[in-house]
């Protein structure tokens, strides 16, 4: 998801990946599949298969594990703000955990191409020193978003297959 907001001379362009189930709706699927798996694993152990109840515990701890995981990624975000004298790029999950400075008038947007119709373009910021991948998280649709977005706010793009227009 891309949302661009104007303060003043500053544009806040923020990036999120799409989130199709919140923390809370993960936890209730992991109740309801762990209800399942214990109560068919339970109804066998008493039958004599006790056995299986080790590897419903297994099975439970791995999904639980993968899908909090999972969970844990769609709340990643960078946040850029455009400013007159500079770019800065702040990232992480929760809060900004990392933070990038570009001076303004040396930075621009450099779209790669995709490789194959399949793959999504890439955008990075570069400023001559250093480099950052931007959107990297975001579906293809949404990286055609946040690249009208960056230049809406006035940085240039610059495209590594200059011959094509967009």
């Amino acid at each position: 998801m891309v949302t661009c907001q104007r303060q003043g001379a500053e544009t806040l362009i923020t990036l999120e990946p799409n989130r199709s189930a919140t923390r809370r709706q993960t936890l209730l699927f992991l109740l309801l599949v762990s209800g399942v798996t214990l109560s068919v694993a339970l109804f066998w152990t008493f039958f004599g298969a006790w056995m299986v109840l080790p590897f419903a515990g297994l099975e439970i701890a791995v999904l639980t594990y993968v899908a909090l995981r999972v969970s844990r990624s769609t709340y990643r975000m960078q946040v850029i703000r455009v400013g007159a004298e500079a770019v800065e790029v702040e990232e992480g999950e929760f809060y900004p955990v990392r933070k990038w400075r570009f001076p303004r008038p040396d930075t621009h947007v450099n779209v790669l191409a995709a490789a194959t119709p399949m793959d999504a373009i890439g955008l990075q910021l570069q400023d001559g020193r250093q480099s950052l991948e931007v959107g990297s998280f975001l579906n293809q649709g949404d990286r055609l978003k946040a690249r009208d977005a960056l230049q809406a706010s006035g940085l240039m793009l610059c495209n590594e297959r200059w011959w094509h227009s967009r």
